[in-house]
């Protein structure tokens, strides 16, 4: 069977979006006023807030509870996948437990897979190439690029069984970890590079460690 990403196995289905999953935007400007937010409370997703498929609050800003009671269709669950819908560059997160009860803004869109997806498959499904291309080639406005729920709704999702789902996920979170590992591997060599640069070029320590004095 051909999809949008190529040829897949027979027992595959291929559906969209829309079909398993709610999507929902955040709250309007009119639902959501600057005024609601408040010293300490709830915190509020932005798309600041997702960076390396990770969602990461080290600034946001909160709201009052009574607040996100008013507006608890924007809440967020763990399994919610969090899309930036503002912006040129698209982005997205998997919500875990602590990120339950959190509110989303109205820059953001959450995608909700029911019971026939895994959102851990669904997480990594959006990374892929193609499809970043196909949400890409549909974000509209010039001066404000935006892409909308209706339009994520129709995104094309190929589907395997859900224990294919659980395996293809346990693979590439099992790569993502040693990218992560890799990547601090890299940085640590990276500033014991730069500590060690200026005292080797003027002799200060020789390249086996010892100083010109021992």
């Amino acid at each position: 069977m051909n999809t949008l990403l190529g040829p897949v196995p027979d027992t595959w289905t291929t559906t969209t979006i829309g079909d398993t999953c709610l999507v929902q935007a955040g709250p309007s400007g009119t639902t959501y006023r600057r005024a609601d937010r408040t010293p300490t409370g709830i915190p509020v997703l932005t798309p600041k807030d997702i960076r390396d498929n990770q969602i990461i609050f080290d600034s946001c800003h909160t709201v009052s509870p009574e607040t996100v009671c008013r507006l608890s269709r924007y809440t967020l669950r763990a399994g919610d996948i969090i899309c930036t819908r503002i912006g040129e560059t698209r982005r997205h997160a998997l919500a875990g437990e602590d990120h339950t009860g959190c509110l989303l803004s109205a820059a953001c869109i959450f995608i909700r897979p029911q019971q026939a997806v895994l959102p851990r498959y669904l997480d990594h499904y959006l990374r892929h190439p193609l499809i970043q291309t196909w949400i890409t080639q549909r974000i509209t406005g010039a001066a404000v690029p935006t892409i909308t729920a209706e339009t994520l709704r129709d995104l094309p999702l190929v589907l395997p069984p859900f224990e294919t789902q659980l395996a293809v996920a346990d693979t590439l979170e099992a790569l993502d970890k040693k990218i992560t590992a890799h990547r601090r591997i890299a940085q640590i060599a990276t500033e014991m590079r730069d500590t060690l640069t200026p005292a080797l070029l003027i002799g200060a320590i020789s390249p086996d460690g010892t100083t010109p004095d021992d």
